[in-house]
């Protein structure tokens, strides 16, 4: 067990590494807040407490990019009993990959009573009818910003209302990025026109005289693969069995598909085996006889959709 969680964690770790390479990839939008920006809206209610200005406290003395950036009041501690936020639209308009490759980088501080208060990033699909946690993404795809960003919360960091999120102190300027890379969306999702990244920050009923959360430089950009090719397909239907594997392994594909390319690579990228087949929907790989780990596989069908999921070998 030790053997596989070690594993894990270096396979995830590439992963993070992997996407890091396309830091630089094509940008879409950068939110500085020196100027207004249509796709940032801010919480209206009373209880708002986010604010564009020249941050002014101990710790919050500067924006990261002089001279403003949003922030949990500009001058005094946060309150108790607080939840506010700000939004960020993401579609066709300004992200013409949407809704693949959608990242999302920015730059922050963060002060907070440490596993009590905090802040944290939902999405929503729908408008804003319903929202979900960016790290627990159950409808976009299997690789979510979960698996995906860098300086990121885990399922470790939970706040006092449940949600996982940033708290505590960070050690200065902190940049976290996350994205939603190489999506195989269902079929049976259909996606409205804009999705909504919601920056959301709580506090429970005790104050702590703590300064909240500062974020500056907030960069929308599309990680694309060189030559990539589609990657919207439904991976859910594709099966593995059995997992972990041993000598052989079973793919079974939804339907048939006229050309199929197999790839199977270590947690460092190095093809281990790779196959071509024609017309089929069930293929078995017989003779792996791979050392103990973790692989990844890469379907490729018709040369139109590709699937990535990972197999153990035991």
């Amino acid at each position: 067990m030790k053997k596989y969680l070690s594993l894990l964690v270096t396979l995830f770790a590439s992963i993070n590494s992997f996407s890091q390479e396309y830091n630089t990839a094509t940008n879409y939008d950068t939110i500085n807040f020196e100027s207004p920006d249509t796709i940032l809206k801010i919480d209206t209610s009373s209880q708002n407490i986010w604010q564009i200005g020249i941050p002014d406290k101990l710790y919050f003395d500067s924006a990261y990019s002089n001279p403003k950036a949003i922030v949990t009041d500009t001058i005094n501690y946060y309150p108790k009993n607080n939840h506010s936020f700000f939004d960020i639209y993401i579609g066709h308009f300004n992200y013409p990959s949407y809704p693949s490759d959608v990242f999302i980088e920015f730059k922050h501080k963060f002060d907070t009573d440490t596993l009590k208060d905090g802040g944290f990033i939902t999405v929503s699909y729908d408008k804003g009818k319903n929202w979900m946690n960016i790290i627990n993404d159950s409808i976009y795809g299997v690789m979510t910003p979960g698996e995906v960003h860098h300086n990121l919360y885990s399922n470790n960091d939970t706040l006092f209302n449940g949600e996982k999120g940033f708290s505590g102190k960070s050690n200065n300027w902190v940049t976290t990025w996350f994205g939603w890379h190489y999506m195989l969306v269902k079929k049976a999702v259909q996606f409205a026109d804009t999705m909504i990244v919601r920056f959301n920050f709580i506090s429970d009923n005790i104050d702590n005289h703590k300064e909240g959360w500062l974020i500056d430089n907030i960069r929308l950009y599309a990680a694309v693969l060189p030559g990539a090719i589609n990657q919207i397909g439904n991976a859910d239907l594709i099966k593995l069995y059995p997992n972990p594997v041993n000598s052989y392994l079973f793919i079974d594909l939804e339907r048939n598909y006229k050309n199929i390319k197999i790839e199977l690579s270590d947690i460092l990228g190095k093809v281990r085996i790779s196959h071509n087949y024609t017309d089929k929907k069930l293929i078995r790989i017989d003779g792996l006889n791979l050392s103990a780990g973790i692989y990844n596989i890469k379907i490729t069908l018709d040369n139109e959709f590709i699937v990535k999921k990972h197999v153990v070998v035991k």
